[in-house]
C-alpha cells in the first residue's frame, strides 16, 4: 500500500472537516460579530429626548446636527431633535455616552453602504 504524500494528506483533511469561511453575504448565520460592535446610529428613545443638544455639542467630527421636530415626531422639551449625517459620523460612541438620557445608541448593524448622500442621513 503505497503512503500518502503531504498534498493527498491535507486533501482528506479538508474534504471532511468544517468550512473556515461562511457564504456571506448569501448567508450571515455562522458569522462571528463580536459583542458591542459600533455600527449604525439609531435615535432610539425619543420621548426621552430633551434636546438638549449635549450630542450634537461632542461629536468629534460633527456629524450630529439639531434639526426641529416634525409634526410626526415625538416633540421634545426644546423642539428640536438630533439626525445624524452617517458619512461624516466616525462611529467613536461620544455621543452616546454623554447624552444623559440614553436616548441614543450604537447598533450592531454593519452593512452600511449607501448609494447616495441623501440615503445616510439617519432621522
Amino acid at each position: 500500500m503505497p503512503r500518502l504524500g503531504k498534498m493527498e494528506r491535507e486533501l482528506l483533511r479538508g474534504a471532511v472537516s468544517k468550512p473556515a469561511t461562511v457564504v456571506y453575504p448569501a448567508t450571515k448565520r455562522g458569522l462571528n460579530i463580536p459583542k458591542g460592535l459600533r455600527g449604525r446610529w439609531e435615535y432610539a428613545e425619543p420621548a426621552k429626548c430633551t434636546g438638549c443638544k449635549i450630542c450634537e455639542r461632542v461629536c468629534p467630527s460633527g456629524a450630529i446636527e439639531m434639526i426641529e421636530c416634525r409634526p410626526e415626531d415625538v416633540k421634545t422639551k426644546t423642539g428640536y431633535r438630533p439626525i445624524c449625517h452617517f458619512d461624516r459620523c466616525t462611529l467613536c460612541n461620544q455621543c452616546v455616552e454623554s447624552c444623559p438620557r440614553n436616548v441614543l445608541r450604537l447598533t450592531g448593524e454593519f452593512e452600511m453602504a449607501y448609494l447616495s448622500r441623501e440615503d445616510m442621513v439617519i432621522y
